[in-house]
């Protein structure tokens, strides 16, 4: 199973992190987007990984704001790791609000999906600059490799069909506050044939 915890041994292979450092990996590194984890779910997993006797945990003076914790693996923890690895892989999920959102188009304001439609294209072309930071700042291997181009791919697929598709989108949408019939989720959608980043 691929969780916070194994995405906290996985930050913390061949190094030495903080939950801080854990935090920007998973948002901005080469896990960018993998699954999504936040402060209030990194530091609950790495003191349990610690109990378990998977990581050691070390303090450093900080900067006037107290002492920081340092994690690394133990040969225990980077077993356990890779013997998960190894094991069964769950199916993927992919979860989008913004594409649960484009599935009511007619309900929602004109203004309101071309909004939306706005902060998806800035908020994948954010990501596509991050594979690129994370290109340029990590030693390659065929791993990271792998998944950096993967992740180019469907966000430029994701931003392709999106600007093909806005006007239809923004179009579909409500112009006054006359409320659209909703169609139920399960009456069959006409829709284009299937991108990567879907």
């Amino acid at each position: 199973m691929i969780d916070v915890r194994m995405l906290c041994l996985g930050a913390l292979m061949g190094r030495e992190a903080s939950g801080y450092d854990i935090k920007k990996e998973l948002e901005r590194g080469s896990s960018a987007g993998l699954i999504d984890a936040s402060f209030g779910s990194i530091y609950p997993a790495l003191a349990r990984l610690a109990e378990e006797g998977f990581i050691a945990a070390r303090s450093e003076g900080g900067r006037g704001r107290g002492d920081k914790k340092l994690y690394t693996l133990t040969p225990d923890g980077e077993a356990f790791f890779l013997r998960t690895l190894s094991g069964p892989v769950p199916d993927e999920k992919y979860r989008s609000p913004f594409l649960f959102a484009m599935l009511f188009t007619s309900c929602l304001p004109r203004e309101r999906v071309r909004a939306m439609i706005d902060r998806q294209i800035a908020a994948w072309e954010d990501k596509l600059a991050a594979v690129d930071e994370t290109s340029a700042a990590m030693p390659p291997s065929a791993g990271l490799n792998f998944v950096r181009g993967f992740a180019d791919v469907t966000l430029r697929a994701g931003l392709d069909h999106l600007r093909r598709h806005r006007a239809a989108l923004e179009a579909a949408a409500k112009v006054s506050d006359t409320p659209a019939p909703v169609r139920p989720l399960t009456e069959a959608v006409p829709t284009e044939p299937a991108v990567a980043a879907e």
